[in-house]
């Protein structure tokens, strides 16, 4: 008991409280506020119109009314590509080739280009659907109009020329939402970093203070000095996904209630995780970049930029050992999907095998310290 009021009165008193509560809120306002735009409407587009022709006109017509794009210029002599793109005054680059009315009235097959700046790719995905979109919908109302000239009715007409029709919905996302993937891993990969930093700092800072011994005699209370840190780094999140959705509208559909359980279940795993890499330290100011370990591989393989299956099979078992991988299975679970916390009793399971884990490990390297201790001691005897 006196342990955790030690450590609920030095992280109350230290830095730790400013940096946890103040970061990921800082964050969660930048980026929520910058990404507030969750696709990108009315990218400029080029037009090489060479047929210069009333249909060309209305088909560069068609293209400008989409919502995800913007004819901003249109030439009527053959340009190159490069010469259009290098300065990224465009996206993308449509070509109408010479003859194209010509072509429709004879029934024959129009080619038109589409050229793509795919060096950005995150900015061209919209382009393509619209351009898509654009062309189906051309291409069905001349084929639905020449059956309608043979006599056939509008339905008739419509089922000869696309019998099978889709209707695509995306769910849980549907405006592909940069919140609730890149600003939210943003978000807890700062927090990971500041709670590993501080509690990868308890054993070297009681080492300092000359308390390791006195502290190794009661290894529950050691235990649990973690757990300051991770209440603190959980009501934090909480303050900073309040925020992601009050500023920059983040969809959650669960229960907030049902999802503290898991999130406080992270938060302790990433605080044994931090207190296991920085115990050997020998002294706190030793400890930060040991705590690199934790946190770029939670950046890079955790799913905050992509997906994890895209990983080959290797990389994605270390990154199922990664606590925020898991994390992102609730956010995406509970908070997007709106599931019920039943339906992840084996997720929470890997959470408390986690810290099983990091326990058994916190337990070997106390059973060290006595060991060295011990070692120290009948040195000192012998010396004496």
């Amino acid at each position: 008991m006196r342990s955790q009021l030690d450590e609920w009165r030095f992280a109350l008193t230290s830095k730790f409280i400013p940096a946890i509560l103040i970061a990921p809120l800082l964050v969660a306002a930048l980026f929520g506020y910058m990404f507030q735009n969750s696709q990108i409407n009315e990218a400029p587009i080029a037009v090489v119109d060479e047929d210069n022709s009333i249909y060309s006109r209305q088909f560069t017509e068609k293209v400008n009314a989409s919502q995800y794009m913007n004819v901003t210029d249109v030439f009527y002599q053959a340009v190159q590509p490069d010469t259009l793109l290098a300065n990224e005054k465009y996206i993308a680059v449509i070509y109408l080739p010479r003859g194209m009315e010509q072509l429709r009235y004879q029934g024959k097959q129009v080619n038109v280009g589409v050229l793509i700046d795919n060096t950005m790719p995150s900015a061209v995905g919209n382009i393509r659907n619209g351009i898509q979109e654009l062309i189906t919908i051309e291409n069905l109302s001349l084929s639905v109009g020449k059956l309608k000239v043979m006599g056939l009715s509008d339905e008739s007409a419509a089922g000869i020329a696309a019998p099978i029709s889709m209707q695509q919905r995306l769910l849980y996302n549907p405006t592909s939402d940069f919140i609730g993937f890149m600003v939210i891993g943003f978000v807890n990969v700062v927090a990971l970093g500041i709670t590993a930093i501080a509690t990868a700092s308890i054993v070297p800072r009681l080492r300092v203070e000359g308390t390791l011994a006195q502290a190794l005699k009661r290894p529950l209370g050691l235990w649990l000095r973690v757990v300051p840190y991770a209440v603190i780094t959980c009501i934090s999140l909480l303050l900073a996904f309040g925020m992601l959705k009050q500023l920059g509208g983040l969809r959650f559909a669960g229960s907030a209630t049902a999802f503290v359980i898991p999130l406080l279940l992270y938060t302790l795993t990433i605080s044994y995780m931090g207190m296991l890499v920085g115990w050997s330290a020998s002294e706190p100011s030793k400890v930060a970049l040991r705590t690199y370990a934790i946190v770029y591989p939670s950046f890079m393989l955790s799913g905050v930029q992509v997906a994890t299956i895209i990983f080959p099979y290797p990389i994605q078992v270390i990154s199922h050992m990664l606590p925020l991988t898991w994390l992102f299975k609730f956010i995406r679970g509970i908070g997007y999907r709106g599931g019920s916390l039943s339906y992840f009793t084996a997720e929470i399971g890997v959470f408390v095998l986690m810290i099983g884990i990091l326990s058994l490990g916190i337990g070997l390297m106390i059973m060290w310290e006595h060991r060295k201790m011990n070692v120290k001691t009948g040195m000192e005897e012998i010396a004496a």
